[in-house]
């Protein structure tokens, strides 16, 4: 089976996070995860896919690390907590 992200070599790894089948160059090792996913990982906790960006300093953040959202603004807990 070819890799689900560059379509050109053979896949040898499952990512943890998607389940995309990827090779060697689009997977990252000590994580367990591809590297689509890692882009897309929480900047706070390493461990969830981001689902939005924190209004004050910018950094994506997953659900488990939003501390405030109404809807249209989205806080992290880091930035939350200094407030």
């Amino acid at each position: 089976m070819k890799c689900e992200i560059c379509e050109e070599n053979i896949s040898f790894f499952t990512c943890n996070l998607c389940g995309r089948q990827v090779c060697s160059n689009d997977y990252v090792t000590d994580k367990g995860i591809c590297k689509v996913c890692e882009m897309s990982l929480c900047k706070l906790c390493q461990k969830h896919l981001s689902i939005g960006s924190c209004e004050i300093c910018g950094n994506t953040v997953c659900e488990e690390c939003t501390a405030y959202f109404d809807g249209a603004r989205r806080i992290c807990k880091n930035c939350y907590n200094k407030k």
